[in-house]
């Protein structure tokens, strides 16, 4: 190609990358919900399946019994109602993978699902009793959970029956067994997923970022180099190729190779972080934070730099950690909390 064809090229490509980084940096978060003192509710996951239509999952401590609360929304999380079902474990993570097909997953091994949408939940038998922190599915039939102990459960038929393909097991001893906890996992396409969680052992006083791949559908797993020490509490892929994990003390790692190598990008914070999601390589945000702070920081180059967009200028929400990001898509992106706290972003 010709020089100058060249250089008119990169002059394109920069205008429309400083364009995007204006279009982002001048949005904002809008409050929507928080707590309502006659039920009072923690949300610890949330997932949208059009700009209307949300839920969210997590605990309602006034609800003794069955604490585990699943919220739906139809104006886009300005209110929010209870799911007709009784849970009785919090729940800590949610996933739908079309209008219909969605999946709650909480402690002692509890998993809830629905086909029709919402208006029926069931619970489903995982066969565990520990905590399942993160699920995922490739389809309306093959899906995956995993948590504590290095736990991963699989269904192919939409949860009607789960399998236990590793962990699944409570360590028996009194805190001092080596452990591997799987907090998220994601799955691009039938074959290829990650898991991303920590290794520790007390004894040997090791604590170790842990991020494993599959590529035959989770027959076998392969561990990938962190050599950071943070808990990782969450990944995320745009692609085969371009993916970020975060966890604690501010961490965020990137790579550009399916995980091959991973490298440390400068968050900005030593808050920690507990979700991150992407609308595409370039443009993603990552959240979090801990009692007393606010986290929200986003990135339109990457990852290369990110800004602080915590919502300081509320004095409940910006005390209060935002545990869940989602992305439905690059105008529609949500963030959830602690004290029924829902927050939306706006351009």
């Amino acid at each position: 190609m010709h020089k100058k064809k060249l250089f008119l090229l990169g002059v394109i490509v920069l205008a429309a990358v400083c364009v995007t980084s204006m279009l982002y940096a001048d949005g904002k978060w809008n409050i929507l919900q928080t707590q309502d003192m006659e039920d009072i509710r923690d949300y610890n996951a949330i997932a949208f399946v059009s700009p209307k239509e949300g839920w969210v999952a997590g605990i309602s401590a006034l609800e003794m019994d069955n604490p585990g609360y699943i919220g739906h929304t139809r104006n886009g999380g300005t209110t929010w109602e209870k799911a007709e079902v009784d849970v009785k474990r919090n729940l800590l993570s949610i996933y739908f993978f079309d209008r219909k097909n969605g999946w709650v997953v909480g402690d002692e091994g509890m998993i809830v699902g629905t086909k029709d949408g919402g208006k029926r939940w069931e619970v489903q038998t995982s066969k565990v009793d520990n905590s399942l922190y993160g699920v995922h599915f490739v389809n309306t039939k093959t899906g995956y959970a995993v948590g504590r102990s290095e736990t991963i459960l699989k269904t192919e038929n939409g949860g009607k029956i789960w399998k236990i393909l590793r962990g699944g097991e409570i360590p028996t001893g009194i805190g001092d067994d080596p452990e591997k906890v799987f907090n998220a996992i994601q799955f691009i396409g039938e074959s290829t997923g990650w898991v991303a969680g920590v290794f520790i052992d007390p004894v040997a006083s090791v604590q170790e970022a842990l991020i494993q791949k599959t590529t035959d559908g989770a027959k076998t797993w392969v561990g990938q180099p962190t050599n950071v020490a943070s808990i990782l509490k969450d990944i995320f892929f745009v692609d085969a190729a371009n993916g970020w994990a975060v966890g604690e003390d501010g961490i965020i790692l990137h790579t550009t190779n399916g995980g091959d190598s991973w490298e440390i990008q400068t968050s900005g914070t030593e808050e920690h972080l507990l979700s991150v999601g992407f609308v595409d390589k370039n443009v993603g945000w990552a959240v979090g934070g801990d009692r007393g702070v606010n986290v929200i920081i986003h990135t339109s180059d990457g990852g290369e730099t990110w800004e602080n967009q915590s919502v300081t200028d509320d004095p409940i929400i910006s005390k209060l950690p935002v545990n869940d990001v989602f992305i439905l898509d690059a105008g529609h992106v949500w963030g959830t909390g602690n004290n029924g706290m829902v927050v939306q972003y706006s351009k």
